[in-house]
């Protein structure tokens, strides 16, 4: 099944860069693709059921920016990305001289995207299919969680951010990449502010006001 999966990912994308961090190269969806504005449907019979992963989405984007440029916020840590994708915070983690990540996402397919992209930039990590919100926060050893554009949804917020306090109470580092699509709580402080494609297309014109936030 993973190679079936690679070569999915693999016949789907292309190698590419995005316009906050271009120091990393990711599989990807382009708009060349006649998969791009693909119906649900249509991207289902292609393999696509969940291909979050196949694009780098703003808050993902300005979450990487940002390690990037604080590299000590990670550098010998433990970092957990939730809801990874792609997982192009745990590459710009990494990049960063974090000691070890786990990318934990619900499709397996993101699992095999994010071992190609760590391939692509010359890194390693680990990756766990599941849905990390149906376990205790204490069952992670890491020191910080990282959380990109995964606050797409009302419900998926209500259930994260409960989540995302109980490791803060373990005294971990909590932080996430905001593309505004849910209002979010004062607890969650604004640290930088970018501007990314809105729509995941890396040569995208319409820009996305993008923030990172740290939960207090």
């Amino acid at each position: 099944m993973t190679g079936d999966s690679e070569a999915l990912v693999r016949s789907v994308t292309e190698l590419s860069s995005v316009p906050l961090v271009p120091e990393l190269r990711l599989h990807l969806l382009m708009p060349s693709s006649p998969l791009w504005r693909a119906t649900p449907d249509e991207a289902k019979a292609h393999g696509l059921e969940l291909p979050y992963w196949a694009f780098a989405w703003p808050g993902g984007q300005a979450l990487a920016r940002w390690l990037l440029d604080h590299r000590e916020s990670v550098h010998g840590k433990r970092v957990l990305d939730v809801g990874s994708g792609g997982a192009i915070e745990a590459l710009a983690a990494l990049t960063s001289g974090a000691a070890s990540v786990v990318c934990a996402d619900v499709d397996p397919v993101a699992s095999v995207a994010a071992h190609l992209n760590a391939t692509a930039n010359s890194v390693t990590l680990e990756t766990k299919t599941v849905d990390v919100l149906t376990l205790s926060p204490a069952s992670f050893d890491c020191d910080v969680v990282l959380v990109g554009d995964l606050t797409f949804d009302e419900a998926v917020t209500a259930r994260l951010l409960p989540w995302l306090r109980a490791h803060r109470a373990l005294g971990r580092e909590v932080l996430v990449g905001d593309a505004g699509r849910v209002p979010l709580p004062i607890d969650l402080e604004v640290i930088a502010e970018h501007s990314a494609p809105f729509d995941g297309n890396p040569h995208g014109s319409v820009d996305w006001r993008v923030l990172v936030r740290r939960l207090h």
